[in-house]
This record gives C-alpha cells, sequence and structure tokens, in this order.
C-alpha cells in the first residue's frame, strides 16, 4: 500500500494529530501511529491525551495508520505534505465489539465510508485532498459531489445540486453541525445554490454527503444533506495562503492563540476580479455578459476547555450584478425587442458558536447558538429596441434573519450502543416586498413583516451485533408555529458487511420540508393564501450493494424508491409542481398552492472506483432513473430534473518530474440527458408557456469535457501550485434553454459555457 510518488526533496516536514474515539469523542493514548513514504517507515505512540507527532517526512505524499488492539483499525492513504505547511489530522477510531484470541490487523477503512457511522445507506465522504484534483470544479464543494452517482448540477452557471431528480431545495446545507443558509453567491431566496460558492475548499475537512435516507439527526430535507467541516487552524505555528485564480484573490492566515491551550483561529477572505475573464471575451451564462463582483471572508476559532471545547464559526458574503443588454446590437435585436436591466445585491451573514461539556468520558451536550441573516434587493427596469424607451418593472427588498439553539446529548453505553438526543428551534424574522410594474399599475406579490418559529428534536440510537453487523434507528420531529404542522419522521437502516470484500446495506425513512418563506407569505387580494401549506413529505426506500474488488478498487451498487407526497401543486395550472422549482436565480413561487401533489423517483446508481496508487486512479459514476410528478389535474408527467441518465468518467496521473515537482493531469468527460421544460413564446424576458406540454420535450443530451493540469513545486518554507483548467474543451454547445420569439419569429437558443482556459497559482507559507 505504498503510494506511488513519495519522497520529493530532503526537508524534513510534519505529520501531526490527534486520535480520538469515534463517537464519545475521548482521546485514545497508546494508539500506533505509522507514517509510510517509499523511503521509510516511521512510528510513534499516542500520548495520553491522544496527541501524536512525527518529523523528518519529505515532501509528497505518503500514508498513515492508525493501530490499536481494542480498535478497528485506520487508514488514509496519499496525503500530501507539503512544504511550509505542516499537516494535522484528526483520527477518528471504533472500538471493537468482540475481542479475538488473535488479532489480526488487515487494513479495512472504506475510504468512502461517512465520518457519520450514524450513516448506513446512500452517504459517501467527500476527501476535499482528493476531489480538489477533480477536474471542471472550480474548487467548489457543490461541484465536486456533481461527480458522485445520483448527482447533477442545474447547468454551468450554477451550482445547485439535483439529487435523483428531485428539486435542489430540497437540499440541506450544514457546517460544523449547524443549519446554514444558501452558501452561495448570488443565491436566490428560497435556493440553494449559484454560480459561486462562499466555502472556501482551503479550510474545508473530509466531509459527508448523504443522497436519501440519512439518518435521524438532519430534518427539514427532502433530497439530500451536505455536511461539511471545517478543520481548525493549526494550534502550534503560524502559517499563510495566498491564491489567484478563477474565484478571485485569496488570501489566508491560521495559527495558535494560545500554545499552553492549543487555541487556535483560522481565516480566509476573497476578492473577485472576473473583469479579466471577460475582456478574454468569456459571456457568464444567465447575466447576459455581465460581470459578476462578489466578496467574502471565513473563519473559526477554536478552544480546547478542561471538560469540553468551544468553537465559533463565521461565513459572510456579499455579491452584486448589473445586466444591461446591449439593445444597440442589431444582430441580436430589432425593432419590437424588449430586453431587462437588472441591479442585483446581495448580503449574507452566517456565526455559529458551539460549547460541549463533557460530564463523563461518554457522555456529552452540544449548546449550539447560531444567527443568520440575509438580505436580498433587485431593480428590473424594461429597456426597448436602442433605449427608445425604459420603465420599472420589478422591485425587491427581501430580508430574513434566523436565531437558532439546538442542544445535543450524547452517550455511550459501551461499544455496542450509543445514543443521541436533541431538542431546539429556530426563530424566524422575516421582512418581504416586492412588486411588478405593468401599465403603470403596481400588484404586490409580498408585503409581509412576520415571526415564525420551527421546533425540532430528534433521538437517535445505534445498536452494533458485532463488528461487521449494525443496525440505526431514529425519529425526528419538527412543528411549524406558522400553520401549526407537525410531523414525526422514523428512520431505520442495517449494514452488514458480508466479509473483508462484501457488504450490503438497507435504509427506509421518512422525510419533511418546510415550504420556501416566499410561498408562505405570498399576497393575493389582501390575504396570504398559501400560510396553511404544510410541508411537504417524501418516503425513501434504498438498497446497496458494495464490492472491494481490490485494495484500492471498488464497485458500489444502489437502488432506490422515493415517493413524495402531501406536495404543493398550483390550481391555477394544474399541469404544474413545486417539486419543478428551485434552480433559478429567481424562482417564482408568486402562486396559490394546495397539498395535493404527489411525486416518484426511483432507478439505480453504479460507481466504480479506483483510489490514487501507483500514481494514477479513476472514478466512473452512472445513473439510470426516472422523475415524475403529478399535478392539481392528477396527470403523471415527468420533472423538469428527469433527465433519466448521467455518466461521468474522471481520471488523473501523477508524474515526479524532477526531486522537488509533482505534475498532475486530471480530465472528466460528463454525458447526460437534458434538462426538461415547458415551451415557451414571446421575448426573452416576457414569455407565454405552454403548459399543456408541460416537461414532455428535453433539451439535447449535455456533453462536456474539462482537464485540468496543475505543478506542485516543494522549496524549502513553501509550496506553489501553479493550475490550469481548460473546460468544456471541445466547445460542444450545449443549450441552457429556449424560446421562440414573437418579435422575431424563431427559437432563439442560449447556450451554456463555450471553451473556458483559466488557470491559477496558490502558495503555502
Amino acid at each position: 500500500m505504498f503510494c506511488g510518488l513519495q519522497s520529493i526533496i530532503s526537508s524534513a516536514q510534519v505529520v501531526r494529530g490527534k486520535v480520538v474515539e469515534k463517537q464519545s469523542r475521548n482521546p485514545i493514548a497508546g494508539v500506533t501511529i505509522e507514517v509510510r513514504t517509499n523511503e521509510r517507515i516511521l512510528q510513534t505512540l499516542t500520548d495520553s491525551l491522544g496527541w501524536f507527532k512525527i518529523s523528518n517526512i519529505p515532501a509528497g505524499r505518503c500514508d498513515v495508520m492508525a493501530t490499536s488492539v481494542s480498535y478497528l483499525p485506520y487508514t488514509e492513504s496519499n496525503i500530501i505534505v507539503s512544504s511550509g505547511k505542516e499537516t494535522v489530522m484528526e483520527i477518528a477510531l471504533e472500538e471493537r465489539v468482540s475481542m479475538l484470541e488473535e488479532v489480526i490487523v488487515k487494513q479495512r477503512t472504506d475510504k468512502t465510508a461517512a465520518l457519520n457511522k450514524m450513516a448506513i445507506v446512500s452517504s459517501r465522504m467527500l476527501s476535499m485532498e482528493e476531489a480538489n484534483r477533480y477536474a471542471g470544479t472550480w474548487f467548489d464543494p457543490a461541484r465536486m459531489v456533481a461527480n458522485f452517482a445520483g448527482v447533477t448540477v442545474a447547468n454551468d452557471s450554477r451550482n445547485d445540486i439535483v439529487i435523483r431528480g428531485n428539486s435542489p431545495m430540497g437540499l440541506l446545507w450544514r457546517l460544523d453541525g449547524f443549519d446554514i443558509p444558501n452558501p452561495n453567491h448570488f443565491g436566490a431566496m428560497g435556493g440553494t445554490g449559484g454560480p459561486i460558492s462562499i466555502l472556501n475548499n482551503n479550510q474545508l475537512a473530509n466531509s459527508d454527503f448523504y443522497t436519501s435516507a440519512f439518518p435521524a439527526e438532519f430534518g427539514n430535507a427532502l433530497s439530500g444533506v451536505f455536511d461539511l467541516k471545517l478543520r481548525n487552524g493549526n494550534d502550534e505555528q503560524h502559517e499563510l495562503m495566498g491564491m489567484v485564480g478563477v474565484n478571485g484573490v485569496e488570501a489566508g492566515a491560521e495559527g495558535p492563540l494560545s500554545k499552553k491551550s492549543r487555541a487556535s483561529y483560522m481565516i480566509n477572505a476573497r476578492y473577485s476580479f472576473l473583469e479579466l475573464m471577460s475582456a478574454m471575451g468569456i459571456k457568464f451564462v444567465g447575466a447576459g455578459g455581465a460581470v459578476p463582483e462578489y466578496q467574502d471572508v471565513s473563519g473559526k476559532i477554536n478552544i480546547p476547555l478542561k471538560k469540553g471545547n468551544l468553537s465559533v464559526v463565521t461565513i459572510a458574503g456579499a455579491s452584486q450584478i448589473h445586466i444591461e443588454p446591449d439593445m444597440n446590437d442589431d444582430n441580436e435585436w430589432i425593432p419590437g425587442d424588449v430586453g431587462q436591466d437588472v441591479r442585483l445585491k446581495n448580503l449574507q451573514l452566517f456565526t455559529g458558536l458551539n460549547y460541549t461539556h463533557r460530564f463523563t468520558n461518554n457522555t456529552r451536550l452540544e449548546n449550539r447558538f447560531s444567527y443568520q441573516s440575509f438580505s436580498q434587493k433587485i431593480r428590473e427596469d424594461t429597456v426597448t429596441w436602442h433605449n427608445e424607451s425604459r420603465g420599472l418593472f420589478f422591485n425587491n427588498h427581501f430580508k430574513e434573519a434566523q436565531y437558532s439553539y439546538s442542544a445535543v446529548l450524547s452517550h455511550r453505553f459501551s461499544a455496542r450502543n450509543y445514543i443521541s438526543a436533541s431538542a431546539g428551534a429556530n426563530l424566524y424574522v422575516t421582512d418581504l416586498k416586492d412588486a411588478i410594474f405593468r401599465d403603470g399599475n403596481e400588484r404586490v406579490l409580498h408585503d409581509a413583516k412576520k415571526n415564525s418559529t420551527l421546533i425540532k428534536g430528534f433521538v437517535e440510537w445505534q445498536h452494533r451485533f458485532s463488528d461487521i453487523l449494525r443496525f440505526t434507528g431514529g425519529v425526528y420531529s419538527q412543528y411549524y408555529t406558522l400553520n401549526k404542522d407537525w410531523i414525526a419522521e422514523p428512520r431505520a437502516g442495517l449494514r452488514w458487511d458480508v466479509n473483508a470484500r462484501h457488504s450490503l446495506s438497507v435504509g427506509s425513512g421518512l422525510h419533511s420540508q418546510l415550504q420556501p418563506k416566499l410561498v408562505y407569505f405570498f399576497k393575493e387580494n389582501d390575504s396570504y393564501p398559501n400560510e396553511h401549506v404544510k410541508m411537504t413529505h417524501s418516503w425513501q426506500n434504498v438498497i446497496g450493494y458494495d464490492w472491494k474488488l481490490a485494495q484500492n478498487m471498488r464497485l458500489k451498487a444502489e437502488g432506490y424508491y422515493q415517493y413524495l407526497f402531501k406536495v404543493p401543486v398550483i390550481p391555477r395550472i394544474p399541469q404544474e409542481s413545486i417539486l419543478n422549482f428551485g434552480d433559478e436565480y429567481y424562482n417564482n413561487w408568486d402562486y396559490a398552492f394546495v397539498n395535493k401533489g404527489t411525486g416518484t423517483n426511483y432507478g439505480i446508481e453504479l460507481t466504480l472506483e479506483k483510489f490514487l496508487s501507483n500514481n494514477y486512479y479513476f472514478l466512473f459514476t452512472t445513473s439510470l432513473y426516472n422523475s415524475t410528478y403529478k399535478g392539481f389535474d392528477g396527470i403523471q408527467r415527468n420533472t423538469k430534473f428527469s433527465g433519466n441518465y448521467t455518466f461521468n468518467l474522471l481520471g488523473g496521473y501523477e508524474w515526479k518530474i524532477s526531486t522537488s515537482n509533482i505534475l498532475s493531469f486530471n480530465t472528466k468527460i460528463a454525458y447526460m440527458g437534458g434538462k426538461r421544460y415547458v415551451p415557451a413564446s414571446g421575448t426573452m424576458w416576457n414569455w407565454m408557456y405552454d403548459y399543456s406540454q408541460a416537461y414532455t420535450n428535453k433539451q439535447p443530451d449535455y456533453f462536456r469535457v474539462d482537464i485540468n493540469v496543475s505543478l506542485k513545486n516543494f522549496f524549502k518554507k513553501a509550496t506553489v501550485e501553479a493550475f490550469v483548467e481548460l473546460d468544456n474543451v471541445t466547445n460542444h454547445k450545449n443549450i441552457w434553454t429556449q424560446y421562440y420569439n414573437d418579435n422575431q419569429k424563431k427559437i432563439v437558443y442560449v447556450y451554456q459555457y463555450s471553451f473556458m482556459p483559466i488557470g491559477g497559482v496558490r502558495v503555502y507559507f
């Protein structure tokens, strides 16, 4: 299990960290830690507090193993050890249920298994080191998981996560245990995606991603959960990072606040400069060629305490754009055409405090306090050909603040039994105001200043019959004070490791989600017809099989069936359903809904994956699925997101080209069924939909090839990485949307990104 590319230069680097028990988080003393490179094997033992440190490791890649007689072994392969930056790890070991007379240590670590051991099916770990190699991701976590089976993104210009044909609004974002708002620039209220992530991959640790039947600790979500983890800052020495790339200019710093207590800080800031890409002739899809501007900052403070831990997490972002179509371009516009001048500005903030208190070695209480706010301003003016006239069309100002508290009590009875329970509440302070102006008339869509509360809690239990058979069960519950809607959701899962190579798993559970606030507070005839709209529910069932083909290769198959009910549909448009909303820059929630719709998603997914070894890796995923719904008319139709098939092939190779350089080549080929649409006619900004053909037609199949080349240079006290991304290298014309322009008497196509060369440089020191 040696890495094929190891020792690069003779300068000594450090690998250190802490070993804890997976459930209780207690430190484990006396664990053997082994670091392997091609040249040497280095060992040490953890101290009484679980800490370890190994020095004199050459820069490059290495494997780290942790073994103890009482615990299942742990292995993490192909860890990058960089000059000028320490490699700091947290290793979580799982206690053996039964002790044998003779213990033979074998590598059993599943490199894709979720960090959360309550997760049984439809979950996997996102290794940030591995995912950063994927071509075409722009260092965006959402675009990284789009390479997994059953997952796609809405289009090139957005990172909305579409899971198994579900609307992207069914996704729950989590960060260090907190439910967080849409962590993307230019995100729409009620949405979960955007063109650029606020989260910085430099600060993220390995995280979990769930695509169905997730554990009871996650609620208010229908399609999946992205459970992100922020790493702690270096608690022994100060480190700096700088980067120039497609996401802008970035600067980061981390280090100890107190070496005695091991308190640490980490902060990262970013400022965009996409004007350079615009100058290169690259147009931004959905933005009319306008240049997005954004800034963000994120950070974490971690303070170990005598009987617990205190941490503070903050992310903040600002984004703005001015879209003004060139109505003077006679090649694109003719007399009678109407365009739109759009000005948008978003501000958002999240900050959370987590105080963990340990009553005993097996019992702890986590107290989570958080505040988040979202503010959006949009003004749209109509503009006619050659700017002959201009008038106000739409104006809004949305604001919402959320105050949250939750308490999570966890107790480990033994290696076999672990239980966790939680209670909490979210207070929403909502202020919505917007209106459409036509022919001198104002139509108010939202005008509400209202507060509401979501009360929630869960209980979950895991029983390990043995080291190879485990059961997880639980109940999540929530109550919404606005309309007195309440639900209790049972969940259960079972995993059986038949032997060292084969595993079977099954899972089932009920999941529910509130509607976006813009639905509840839609105003019509001086009343709010949707205040009594209930949650959407989904019963999800999954069966999975995992086959370890070789030491670094596995095949995974999953089949699933989801039934959605009490889905909001629109009596005025009986062919439509809310299941088709959630993937646009502005989603039209402005209808009176009733909970009389249903939906069905079913399919099979295959994953063939070879992890990096002998200098190369590959990942092949395929999904065959169907996604349907019934509107108010009771007729079954395909959903907007029912592309029916998706194929992804990723691969990469690394070369040692000198004693201090690693050259990496990565590529991705994506092929998937086109998105379905409702035929429309009119102008680009004022069209009419033909719902008699709702989602019958599909866009042509999507095809794209991306290439990434990077060069890591290890110097004595710094690591410099230069990279080049060549996206859509075949310049394939993937259609984003199309409509029939009544004025021009022709079908107008709007295409996704053409060939896009981008690059950047990252420095650690």
